[in-house]
This record gives structure tokens, sequence and C-alpha cells, in this order.
């Protein structure tokens, strides 16, 4: 369930940017390399997220990957981390 969850998300993150790649299909226009980038940055991550969801030993691992702490700088992460964004 929690992979399903992390391929849903990354879909959802890459639809945002689908009109890109349908417009080089359509028209021959090139996708700009940032978003190119991006895509290939929330395909990785999505692995990344699905390998430590996978190698979890139990429960008490997976819910230690989706606990947030706060750091250092106040900012609050989580081990498994996040899927990029554009804005990213």
């Amino acid at each position: 369930t929690l992979i399903e969850t992390v391929k849903k998300q990354a879909a959802g993150i890459l639809q945002e940017t689908d009109w890109y790649v349908i417009r080089k299909a359509d028209a021959g226009t090139a996708v700009p390399s940032s978003i190119t980038t991006h895509r290939a940055a929330v395909r990785t991550k999505a692995a990344q997220m699905e390998t430590s969801i996978t190698n979890a030993a139990d429960t008490a691992a997976l819910e230690t990957l989706y606990t947030y702490t706060e750091q250092e700088d106040g900012s609050f992460t989580r081990p498994i981390g996040e899927l990029p964004t554009l804005e990213d």
C-alpha cells in the first residue's frame, strides 16, 4: 500500500509536466532541460522511496521512515524524504 501511494504521488507530479512530452511528440518542440531533469529526479526519488519501504524490516522501521523530526535549522524532515516538486 505504501509503495502504491508513492507511485500515485509520483504520477501526479509527473502529470503536471506531461504536456511538454506530448507537445514534443506532436510538434517536435523540445522539452526544456529543467523539465527533463525534474522528471528524472521524481522517478529517481520514487525508486529510492520504494526501496526504503521494501527494505524496512518491520512495522516499526516503516514508522521511522515516515516520522518527521525537527532539524537544527527549524525545518522538519523524515528519513524517507519527499518527492521533488517543480519549484524545488
